[in-house]
């Protein structure tokens, strides 16, 4: 039988946060269990822990090792999320590992309307969870039957930083020639030099 991690990302349960905010579940990971019943499934969990959690540095690496190891990252974004769940997005599309993300329609990340700085955005998904998910998904059973097509179709491509360097480059073609505050930035020879430079990963890649 294969083997499939999932790294379930979202949010752990503190002191001094909302007690109503969703949270990974038992039954939702019994629901995958059961979307999955042809693999042995591990969940790599940031909630499920016994190391020294005032140990800022190694609480870092855990993280990062726990996506680093997953096959497929199910992020939880149906409430708003901290900083953590956006840094294990970005590792993961570093690293080229498959993001689903449960986002329902009319929830914090996915407006049907919103307002951004006065001006009405209608059909929002959030920059950050749109360009860094394979999948946007509005149901758990959603999630798990777009990874289980996910791992038998090699043919769906996966995220990865050169994702992040287009969405770079689509900005500077279709967006900086009338983003004056932007402009006026890059008018400083030293940033202009920076935006210039070698991207990381062009050589390795």
């Amino acid at each position: 039988m294969k083997t499939i991690g999932i790294y379930l990302a979202g949010s752990i349960k503190k002191g001094h946060e909302n007690p109503q905010e969703s949270f990974w579940t038992e039954d939702d990971m019994a629901c995958l269990r059961r979307a999955f019943s042809k693999y042995e499934v591990l969940f790599l969990n940031p909630a499920f822990r016994m190391d020294n959690l005032g140990d800022q540095h190694s609480v870092l690496g855990r993280d990062m090792t726990q996506v680093f190891c997953s096959h497929v990252v199910f992020v939880d974004a149906r409430d708003r999320r901290g900083l953590g769940v956006g840094a294990e997005m970005m590792w993961a599309k570093m690293n080229e590992i498959p993001v689903v993300t449960w986002s329902p329609k009319n929830s914090h990340y996915n407006k049907t309307k919103t307002t951004i700085l006065g001006i009405q955005v209608d059909h929002f998904v959030h920059p950050f969870v749109h360009g860094l998910s394979d999948k946007v998904v509005e149901t758990l059973e959603e999630g798990a039957l777009w990874i289980e097509q996910m791992l038998s179709d090699p043919s769906i491509e996966i995220k990865g930083i050169k994702h992040i360097h287009a969405s770079m480059e689509y900005y500077q073609e279709n967006q900086l020639p009338t983003d004056l505050p932007m402009r006026e930035i890059l008018s400083c020879d030293s940033l202009n030099a920076r935006l210039t430079r070698p991207l990381v990963g062009t050589i390795l890649n």
